[in-house]
């Protein structure tokens, strides 16, 4: 199976409810208010505090499958497919019942938000209860497609599904009105009905029914993998949530969507980095050699630093500008400066997904977490301080810099990954930028933003043999490939 064709898939199945995203926006701010949506962006916030009730076993189930990829194997596949559905079956109702006990005291006195938004919150509880063993069995199920390859199917899936959501609660907002309780209801209906066809998928690509089934002894290795990850389950929520939900309780709601909005924007750019390592992570996982697995992480690195560096240096060129035309002038002069500060963390975090995923595949899921818990403290540290002294663009900066450390972290311990600071320049680019982003579109900023624009354009086309042999194809050029030292 093409891995240039998996990754296509997998980018195009994020991309297309990014744009559906962008759109609905602008609406749901208009049409439930600033302070409603900060809410709702603290709710599904702190429900990513209980993906630690997946205990890793969906990534251990997504690695063992993937190494059982020989046709005589169906059984042992099988085995792995249920024993770790039943386990994360029984993890994810325990989480439930969390959700239900801790959402109570926690919306009631750590956010500050309006009282009608409170008990909007409140009245919900019995739909975020049950998202947690929903949203942990349809990874469970999503992880073992994607483990046979089956990305197209498992795209297409996730792309209605991904579109059906943001629109039907943005219908019941318009139809039936704002109130919260309706539109987390709305969101919840409408990932289950979307997430069956999973099952279907799962059926062709694995097979199921074929002698497989829950196999006690497959416990233990399924905790031996999955025991670190779930280490990585319960740090990650607190690292990549903890700068909006002090926002949150620091502030307000409404700077939560101040900063909320720029932040689910320039994250979108991590669908890139995300599709390559999906589709990277069995063929990692298959590697014989250190070898072998660091000369397959090193080509994705220098294609990421390719294609990332013009995005990233785009976007924050074009922040401000687009920011007042997508979401108007008041909200923008708010938080334009935080996605300008969040993109370059956006780079910093792009590259570090092939070592991240290399460590899983080589059976490390221990460094990750290691890595984590090592970050926790200072970065709240950082966090807080930021927050406190600089407001939004502090919690940004707090951000970008833990981006920075841990993906420093994880290159250093990746295996055979070597050349990776050639791409080093591309980060140059990117911060060259942000000192110059353009308030008017005639402007000399905007003359200077089109220079590092152009500069940047050119390196990324010799930077990675991967995208030189690609428009070679391209535009029928024969000439030899050429890789720049940086």
């Amino acid at each position: 199976m093409s891995l240039k064709r998996n990754t296509l898939y997998n980018l195009l199945g994020s991309i297309l409810p990014m744009f559906i995203g962008m759109v609905t926006v602008p609406i749901y701010l208009r049409t439930i208010g600033d302070a409603r949506y900060g809410v709702l962006a603290l709710v599904w916030l702190f429900l990513g505090y209980f993906g630690l009730f997946d205990p890793g076993i969906s990534r251990a189930a997504t690695y063992h499958i993937a190494r059982l990829h020989k046709p005589e194997q169906t059984k042992e596949r099988e085995s792995v497919f249920w024993t770790a559905l039943l386990v994360n079956l029984g993890f994810g109702l325990v989480g439930g019942i969390a959700v239900y006990l801790a959402a109570r005291p926690v919306f009631m006195t750590t956010f500050k938000m309006p009282e009608n938004m409170r008990a909007e919150v409140m009245a919900s509880l019995p739909w975020l209860a049950s998202s947690v063993p929903i949203s942990i069995v349809t990874g469970m199920i999503g992880g073992a497609v994607q483990a046979r390859e089956r990305f197209a199917s498992y795209n297409i899936v996730g792309v209605v599904g991904a579109i059906l959501s943001q629109i039907v609660p943005l219908a019941v907002a318009k139809f039936h009105g704002p109130n919260l309780e309706w539109l987390i209801a709305a969101v919840l209906i409408t990932r289950i009905v979307s997430a069956a066809p999973y099952c279907f998928t799962l059926w062709t690509a694995m097979p199921l029914f074929k002698g497989g089934g829950y196999d006690r002894r497959l416990v233990k290795p399924l905790f031996s993998y999955g025991g670190w990850i779930t280490v990585t389950n319960l740090l990650n929520p607190i690292l990549t949530t903890a700068d909006r939900m002090l926002v949150g309780s620091v502030l307000n709601a409404q700077a939560v969507a101040f900063y909320s909005v720029p932040f689910n924007l320039v994250s979108r750019a991590s669908v890139i980095p995300g599709s390559l390592q999906t589709s990277l992570f069995p063929r990692l996982s298959q590697a014989s050699t250190p070898e072998e697995s660091g000369k397959l992480a090193y080509s994705a690195v220098a294609a990421l630093a390719a294609v990332m560096t013009p995005i990233c240096v785009i976007g924050i060129a074009s922040m401000p500008i687009f920011m007042r035309l997508w979401v108007g002038s008041s909200f923008a002069d708010h938080s334009w400066g935080v996605g300008v500060v969040l993109l370059i963390g956006i780079w910093l975090n792009a590259l570090g997904y092939i070592p991240y995923g290399q460590l899983q595949a080589m059976e490390k899921p221990d460094v990750v977490a290691k890595f984590h818990a090592i970050e926790l403290v200072p970065f709240l540290g950082v966090l807080w301080l930021g927050l406190h002294f600089f407001g939004l663009i502090g919690a940004a900066w707090a951000w970008t810099f833990r981006m920075a450390i841990d993906s420093a972290l994880l290159f250093a311990v990746g295996s055979k990954i070597n050349g990776w600071t050639r791409v080093l320049t591309g980060l140059g680019l990117v911060l060259l930028a942000a000192v110059f982003p353009p308030q008017k579109i005639l402007s000399v900023r905007t003359l200077i933003e089109l220079a590092i624009i152009a500069v940047s354009i050119v390196w990324s086309l010799r930077i990675s043999p991967a995208v030189g042999k690609l428009l070679r194809l391209k535009f029928g050029s024969k000439g030899p490939s050429q890789e720049v030292v940086a």
